[in-house]
């Protein structure tokens, strides 16, 4: 019997069996009070001391009961919890298990270091709000499968013993036993098999997919993670978009009980970095970023005029609000650590300006500012890009009182395909994303745009998707233009270049971040909160002690072994 079932059970029955874990232990002279915790629900158990039963538990020992179920006096009625008008006079205890002392306390709100949490976590997932994230994702999960099979989606399984290839990030490798010197790669993502999938002659693919990438983690990155894909022969971005509104649509309703409305709003890159200074901006801060470089054409502010010659940009926000000199000092720290050399400010109250840099600012320049009314006005300037990033971060300080608790949702597309990393183009999203203009990308490969498409919640990237390159030549030049020689082509994608061969159809997709979805859908701070044995931020699980060293002799079985990191 589970205690929620209490609920359906007759005033001064008999209750056998009952069993869950002690919450709290209340001693009130006479009588001795225990709340008796299972997975969904509490009840109050009381003990008389003049009977013979001897009450010896403490917190989380595992017990069984018999007893009467009664009704509390109305005036020690509990209104919080299910059964709070209700208690149990027991008459029989038995310990099923008892349990030693807690590192921490089972209760929600508590300020334990992460480290100990995770170490302990079969205990912090007895907590009421770590249940409550656990049970969200499992809705989640239930939800999708749910609208897929509306959708008439296959739910199709792919290998997660794979060939090395390059997705972004390192890859989590796999000796082989039986092939030395060999080793199998676990994936970043199912990317090429879903294509395979397609070129197949399948209509559709999605899976929940298990994924690994050992890079550096943070607060929305786990070294091993859980996402949504999806694939659509004869797609192209719009029916993709359109498939993934109805299903995220589906989610917040069916797993959350929210209603959002669709179809989202679309805008393109330079927009966004335009106006938000990021591609994941977070529109429910209305507040935009103004490009200022007209007002210092001819200013004699030594930085700004040599930003200025060297193709850089001004770029500023306005608050109507009058930021202390405290606050200034605070956002100032806060893009110096970024790799700002400051926060340019100007305050202006009663028609007149103030400011460390107003005495090297011409009467034009003064009457442009002033223009943007009274506030202050804050400007960073430098490369576009990299002054892009400062601004982001000021304008999500400042304005973060405009933010609501709605979800507003973005699509943002038209991304550059190449990104230039030192000299070295690199794709902004992955190699197997069509170009929107294939001749563009054959003679001017760093000015092609992609058909890559990102979904942006609240200023949080939760997926990205595009359409596939479907031919052999364009997949193989995108390689090249990559920096990859034709034969390690050939020897990492050789076999994927020739399923391409077969009349491969046109194809396009999309994958979420379930653990990233559900954390920004409970206002999580981190997905460690809504995954059930997460990783800690270096990547070690605490609770195993994993990753951990092979015994030499195991090692030997798969013909690897140690190697001295000592100088020689």
């Amino acid at each position: 019997m589970r205690i929620k079932d209490l609920t359906t059970t007759v005033v001064d029955s008999n209750i056998t069996s009952l069993r869950g874990w002690v919450d709290n232990v209340r001693d009130h002279g006479g009588l001795t009070f225990i709340d008796l915790r299972d997975f969904e629900s509490t009840i109050q158990l009381v003990f008389d001391k003049e009977s013979s039963i001897e009450v010896n538990v403490k917190s989380e020992y595992y017990i069984e009961i018999s007893g009467i179920f009664k009704k509390r006096n109305s005036e020690l009625i509990n209104k919080k919890t299910l059964l709070g008008e209700f208690e149990i006079a027991v008459n029989e205890i038995t310990v099923v298990n008892p349990s030693k002392s807690l590192p921490f306390q089972i209760e929600d709100g508590i300020e334990t270091d992460e480290t100990i949490r995770l170490k302990y976590r079969y205990l912090d997932l007895r907590r009421n709000e770590m249940k409550h994230n656990i049970v969200a994702r499992s809705k989640t999960f239930k939800s999708i499968r749910t609208i897929m099979n509306k959708l008439d989606i296959l739910e199709i399984d792919t290998p997660t013993l794979i060939k090395s290839t390059p997705e972004g990030a390192k890859d989590f490798l796999v000796p082989s036993r039986k092939s030395p010197g060999s080793f199998y790669a676990l994936p970043q993502s199912p990317q090429m098999y879903k294509q395979l999938f397609m070129m197949s002659g399948f209509p559709n693919y999605y899976q929940i997919a298990k994924c690994y990438r050992d890079e550096d983690s943070r607060k929305d990155r786990q070294p091993e993670f859980t996402q949504l894909d999806l694939e659509f022969s004869n797609g192209n971005p719009e029916l993709v978009k359109k498939n993934v509104e109805i299903i995220v649509k589906h989610i917040f309703d069916e797993a959350f009980d929210i209603k959002i409305t669709t179809p989202f709003k679309t805008i393109s890159y330079q927009e966004s970095i335009k106006l938000y200074g990021t591609d994941k901006p977070d529109l429910r801060i209305a507040s935009t970023i103004s490009d200022s470089t007209e007002i210092f054409e001819n200013t004699e502010i030594k930085f700004i005029k040599e930003n200025l010659s060297n193709n850089g940009k001004v770029l500023s926000l306005h608050t109507s609000e009058l930021l202390t000199r405290k606050e200034l000092d605070r956002l100032d720290q806060l893009v110096k650590e970024m790799g700002s050399n400051g926060l340019g400010w100007f305050k202006c109250t009663d028609n007149e300006l103030t400011g460390p840099l107003v005495k090297f600012l011409k009467e034009e320049e003064i009457n442009s500012i002033l223009s943007k009314g009274s506030g202050v006005t804050i400007f960073q300037s430098g490369d576009l890009l990299e002054i892009s990033k400062y601004m982001d971060v000021l304008r999500r300080d400042i304005f973060k009182g405009e933010a609501t608790e709605a979800a507003s949702f973005l699509w943002v597309e038209d991304f550059p395909y190449f990104e230039n990393e030192g000299g070295v183009l690199q794709p902004s999203h992955h190699p197997f994303t069509a170009p929107k203009d294939s001749e563009l990308f054959k003679e001017a490969p760093d000015e092609a745009i992609a058909l890559h498409y990102d979904l942006v919640l609240n200023g949080v990237e939760l997926g990205s998707g595009s359409q596939r390159i479907n031919t052999p030549e364009i997949q193989k030049l995108v390689l090249e233009k990559w920096g990859l020689s034709n034969e390690e082509i050939d020897t990492r994608f050789g076999w994927f270049i020739e399923a391409l061969s077969y009349g491969t159809p046109q194809h396009a997709g999309f994958a979420i971040g379930i653990d990233r979805l559900v954390a920004e859908i409970l206002k999580q701070p981190s997905i460690r909160d809504v995954i059930p044995f997460p990783k800690t931020q270096s990547g070690m699980d605490p609770l195993t002690e994993a990753p951990s060293s092979i015994n030499e002799s195991e090692l030997s079985d798969y013909n690897l072994r140690y190697i001295s990191d000592e100088k020689q």
